[in-house]
């Protein structure tokens, strides 16, 4: 059928915008590293890759994670969880050195214990000068060798894995925290809460 010319340039000018849409629903945010295997949560052969960009000092990513829990159980099989350090320096004076904590925690494969502590006591050791005692005792309650955590503290060199995370979240457009990536979805926030377990379901459906 042949179509009127109004028709045609609406189809016209509707093309675009089409292509663009594709384009962004189909959008590739940049390499993804390998994660240390200390970092990584959730059955080795799970289905959905959800990756999360995070920061030890920020409220919203200790707010989310009773949530990001109960997301875990319940796909439990289904999902792998990787863990990206993304401290936000300019606005949280101690992210860092509680990422390094979580780093030097990692080194002795207490990595998910010793984080969920730092963002339950996050209200303590937030608003210090120095974090540096909560970090020692966060270590003392997962069971952590005190000597090699204070050598592993005192060690730049440690940053260079947190460095390699924010570089990378930088270059997968990350810019607050938290940010999850569902295989190649991206939600930030309060858009993980709500569509978190939907954007799961649309990954496991592919």
């Amino acid at each position: 059928m042949r179509l009127q010319k109004p028709q045609a340039a609406v189809l016209l000018l509707a093309a675009p915008v089409l292509v663009a849409l594709a384009l962004k629903s189909s959008a590739s945010y940049g390499p993804l590293l390998a994660t240390p295997q200390v970092r990584q949560e959730g059955a080795p052969d799970a289905k959905v890759k959800l990756i999360e960009y995070s920061d030890f000092q920020c409220p919203s990513c200790a707010h989310i994670q009773p949530f990001l829990n109960g997301l875990m159980q319940t796909y439990k099989g289904k999902v792998r969880l990787y863990f990206k350090y993304y401290p936000l320096t300019m606005i949280h004076k101690n992210a860092m050195a509680a990422a390094h904590a979580a780093e030097c925690a990692a080194r002795q494969n207490k990595f998910w214990p010793y984080g969920a502590l730092l963002f339950e006591r996050q209200t303590q050791w937030a608003p210090l000068a120095d974090g540096t005692t909560h970090y020692f005792a966060i270590a003392h309650d997962v069971g952590l060798d005190a000597a090699r955590f204070q050598t592993c503290l005192a060690d730049p060199s440690v940053e260079a894995g947190i460095q390699q995370d924010i570089k990378e979240a930088q270059q997968r457009a990350v810019n607050a925290t938290p940010t999850f990536f569902v295989d190649d979805e991206r939600l930030v926030g309060t858009e993980f809460e709500a569509d978190g377990a939907r954007a799961i379901e649309r990954a496991l459906r592919r």
